[in-house]
């Protein structure tokens, strides 16, 4: 089987746990790009404004994806959905292709069904390391193969 991660991330943390992802099972890194000011508290809210409302952006990759069977997708999780640049990537393909990671300060996503998998990953239980490591166990087999 052959994985891409893809990635969309506002302030760094979707951004290091897909370097870790994408490092432990040696697969190529494509972020999403949405061209968009996130950053500050007006950013911030704007974000969740953006959510709530399920607002779709004008996104582009950071290299075109590649030959793969599945896409892991990494991506922030604001006002309780996804950013508003993963989901207008992720209106482009079919659920059943994408495992998906989440990452967020103390919530889980509501929106799971259709994906192969989702991986929520909690600041607030400070164990991103631990679920990284159980979330790409299993890819491992399918890499060796």
């Amino acid at each position: 089987m052959k994985y891409e991660v893809v990635y969309f991330t506002r302030t760094g943390n979707s951004k290091r746990v897909a370097e870790k992802i994408s490092s432990k099972l040696g697969t190529d890194l494509v972020e999403i790009k949405d061209h968009m000011r996130w950053n500050g508290f007006i950013g911030y809210m704007r974000a969740g404004f953006y959510s709530t409302m399920d607002k779709k952006v004008q996104i582009t990759l950071s290299e075109p994806l590649k030959d793969y069977d599945e896409l892991i997708v990494v991506s922030p999780l604001w006002a309780g959905g996804l950013a508003s640049a993963t989901r207008s990537f992720l209106s482009m393909l079919p659920r059943g292709k994408v495992h998906l990671v989440v990452t967020s300060i103390g919530s889980m996503i509501k929106d799971r069904s259709g994906y192969i998998s989702v991986t929520d990953i909690i600041e607030r239980s400070q164990s991103e390391d631990d679920v990284i490591e159980k979330f790409t166990s299993h890819f491992m087999h399918d890499l060796i193969e």
